[in-house]
């Protein structure tokens, strides 16, 4: 019986080959998408800041045009 619990836990406790993704494993360095989703990470804060600040200026310049005509004197 303990030569049973000896094998079983020594089965349990070799370690086994670690299995990679699907990317990994077809084409180790060759096929360089993964970098993709990560520049994407990383340079998505960027654009939203620069299409937030272009919509502000937007409505910055072209408000203060339309104020401009209304606030004219008209004696």
């Amino acid at each position: 019986m303990k030569i049973m619990a000896v094998a079983g836990l020594a089965s349990i406790a070799t370690p086994r080959a670690a299995l990679a993704c699907a990317t990994c494993i077809s084409s180790p360095f060759g096929d360089q998408s993964y970098n993709w989703p990560y520049l994407g990470l990383i340079l998505l804060p960027f654009g939203l800041i620069v299409a937030i600040a272009g919509i502000l200026g937007y409505h910055a310049y072209f408000g203060a045009r339309k104020d401009i005509q209304i606030i004219k004197e008209t004696t």
